[in-house]
């Protein structure tokens, strides 16, 4: 049977453990010493609503150029018609990029990235990026934006080098059906 001192011990004892884990909760929250991560800016330091041209240049392709005509954006070449927003909206979300991986031009050889000359060239406006070669660890695409190479994840190169008439917004009369008693 425990008595009275035991009880107020062990209540104590419990009290004691509460404050030593609140306390650790705490300094694991604060860490001191530790710095915050640096922010990672932007790929470039354009928003996708003031992007009005995008070109893109494929070796061994068709080149590719878009225009935006208010809230709609048009194919210009290869083809010409209403270009697809959804993959629009993928080229324009580059821009808005994180890629926390970067380098100075002259720490990298960019002919071993494929960046010179580069896979594949775009232009948002008249800012160029550069596609080079994915890095074989991470699966991350080399880009050079003016001085920086910056490693970034490969959403959009296999677009980018996709059909040229994958583009265009489908029409009625592009979609065929067909009709069971069609076959």
């Amino acid at each position: 049977m425990l008595t009275v001192d035991a009880l107020a011990r062990r209540r104590w004892l419990n009290l004691g453990l509460l404050a030593l884990v609140g306390g650790l909760v705490v300094l694991a929250l604060v860490e001191p010493g530790r710095q915050p991560p640096p922010t990672v800016s932007r790929l470039l330091d354009l928003p996708p609503a003031r992007i009005e041209r995008i070109a893109v240049e494929r070796p061994g392709q068709e080149p590719l150029a878009f225009a935006r005509r208010g809230d709609r954006w048009q194919m210009k070449a290869p083809e010409t018609g209403p270009a697809n927003p959804v993959l629009i909206e993928a080229i324009l979300r580059l821009a808005e990029l994180r890629c926390p991986r970067r380098y100075a031009v002259a720490e990298v050889e960019l002919k071993r990235l494929r960046l010179d000359p580069p896979r594949l060239r775009l232009w948002l406006n008249a800012r160029e990026i550069r596609f080079g070669d994915t890095d074989p660890t991470d699966a991350r695409r080399y880009l050079h934006v003016d001085a920086t190479v910056f490693l970034c994840a490969d959403d959009l190169y296999p677009l980018l080098i996709s059909a040229a008439g994958s583009f265009l917004t489908p029409t009625i009369e592009s979609l065929t059906l067909t009709h069971p008693s069609d076959e």
